[in-house]
């Protein structure tokens, strides 16, 4: 491409010719799958206990951890999964936990409708997730549960960290919702804590429309989160505990529980992940192959003794003194006209949202909580600023053409570094 060539932001023609959307997901569903949903429509739609669809998937999940974990529950989200692992791991009034200052929401938000309380730390840099040593200057008295979120998919530093939890005499949560097949050393993700949860969200590698699985190998655990979301059958063939079996009529009063329609489309996907692991993992080290020459981004870096798993999008962080001081938001502007599927990440930093950083738990008026200021200067401030966002390419080898135009609209972008300043500068500005 010529250099004289405009940037499709003031006039010239797009450097990526694949009409929107170029992350489409979840995939099609296969005969396989449409015949056995057909098949239990016809069979039994309500539940069963843990029987069918469900009990053969958690069996299933069980043995993708290699078995490092004893105990799969399945939930009607991922949020609720995580609701149930803070009760079984003792949150209520009076209990922090400590998670990351960036992430998702709903990884710590359940915390609030147990009146426990948040404290945020950094993360680290590299990881985009915990960094044990903000980890260290977070906990309180107070403190009982550690929450790692393994966040866009990179495995945090589980040795550091479960190092605290054992000083400490902490429990640990692992929010694995962006991270399946992710493994730490060797080991998967999800077998580090006391009690992990996996989201199994639309959006995700291994996807149910909407639900989510908790896993765990302490049988308390597992009782305690079965009969938070459990009643009747469920309860009473799979609770362990004789005195917590005695509410299996009524569980502790909510039904969390997930389809059998689900559990089929969950299957599924996750016999398929394996394959659409590996054709993500050529696509995206690929990516950053092609985008290592672009001096304003610092592509995505996974560390040796880690795998990524699934991905959960690519997200390079942005360098603007490389780009004359170009603000993020006019960059993706320029990046959106040469026709790239690219914003910022959705998840702000938690103490910018009203839920975090006011002194009251919504939940329970009048109940006073710990508020969380924005913190400046912090790499959760910097990755939350920086960071972008461009789509999970899963479709290799067909998708390569496509990552070839990213890189040249990217490349496009920095041949042009001057025109796009002065615009960015103009009085529209």
């Amino acid at each position: 491409m010529a250099t004289a060539e405009r940037l499709a932001l003031l006039g010239g023609a797009p450097a990526i010719e694949r009409p929107l959307p170029h992350e489409i997901w979840p995939p099609p569903a296969d005969e396989a799958e449409l015949t056995e949903l057909a098949g239990q429509r016809n069979t039994d739609i309500s539940i069963k206990g843990n029987s069918g669809p469900i009990g053969r998937l958690e069996t299933d999940f069980l043995a993708f951890l290699d078995g490092g974990a004893r105990y799969a529950v399945t939930f009607n989200s991922g949020t609720s999964a995580l609701l149930a692992a803070y009760f079984a791991l003792g949150v209520r009034d009076g209990v922090d936990v400590v998670g990351p200052a960036l992430t998702y929401h709903a990884a710590l938000s359940p915390v609030f409708a147990l009146r426990g309380d948040v404290v945020l730390a950094d993360i680290d840099p590299d990881t985009r997730g915990l960094d044990p040593k903000a980890l260290q200057a977070a906990l309180t008295e107070r403190t009982k549960v550690i929450t790692v979120v393994h966040q866009w998919g990179h495995p945090c530093d589980m040795d550091a960290i479960s190092r605290i939890a054992e000083r400490h005499g902490l429990r640990v949560l692992e929010d694995c919702s962006h991270a399946h097949g992710s493994r730490y050393k060797g080991r998967p993700v999800g077998t580090f804590g006391d009690a992990a949860v996996f989201s199994l969200q639309a959006n995700k590698a291994v996807y149910a429309g909407e639900g989510g699985i908790l896993v765990t190998s302490d049988p308390r655990v597992h009782d305690r989160a079965t009969l938070l979301g459990h009643y009747r059958d469920r309860s009473r063939d799979t609770v362990l505990d004789d005195d917590l079996r005695t509410h299996w009529v009524t569980g502790f009063g909510l039904k969390l529980r997930m389809s059998p329609f689900n559990a089929i489309v969950a299957r599924h996907a996750l016999a398929a992940f394996p394959a659409r692991k590996e054709a993500r993992h050529r696509c995206l080290r690929y990516l950053g192959d092609q985008l290592g020459d672009v001096p304003y981004l610092e592509p995505v870096r996974v560390a040796d003794h880690v795998d990524m798993g699934a991905w959960y999008g690519y997200k390079p962080l942005y360098r603007p003194e490389a780009l004359g001081g170009v603000p993020r938001s006019v960059l993706v502007d320029a990046l959106r006209a040469e026709g790239m599927e690219v914003g910022a990440p959705s998840g702000p930093r938690l103490s910018t949202l009203p839920l975090y950083a006011r002194p009251e738990n919504p939940l329970f008026p009048g109940v006073p909580k710990r508020g969380s200021a924005p913190e400046s200067g912090s790499h959760a401030a910097y990755v939350e600023q920086h960071a972008l966002s461009l789509p999970t390419f899963t479709d290799w080898p067909k998708d390569r053409a496509l990552i070839d135009q990213y890189a040249e609209a990217f490349r496009k972008i920095g041949r042009h570094r001057e025109a796009l300043v002065r615009h960015a500068a103009g009085p529209s500005r």
